[in-house]
């Protein structure tokens, strides 16, 4: 179930772990479920991007540069 943030994308999202929570989600630990929970929206930041995020062949920092939604084709 995504975050409130994010349930305007798309009905899932991943797993968004705290710096500290690194170490543990990477070690051999059987299942770190407790870690599997929305993350605060209060640490996050969300803005458009253009639909070539879409595409690897467009492997360039600019495709997460905010863009005008209203002018993407």
């Amino acid at each position: 179930m995504p975050a409130t943030m994010m349930a305007s994308i798309h009905d899932r999202m991943p797993v968004i772990l705290h710096r500290e929570d690194y170490e543990r989600w990477l070690s051999p630990e059987p299942d770190p479920d407790d870690l599997m929970k929305p993350f605060p929206a209060s640490q996050m930041k969300m803005w458009p991007i253009g639909r070539k995020v879409g595409s690897p062949k467009n492997d360039t920092p600019d495709i997460l540069d905010e863009i005008d939604p209203d002018l993407e084709p």
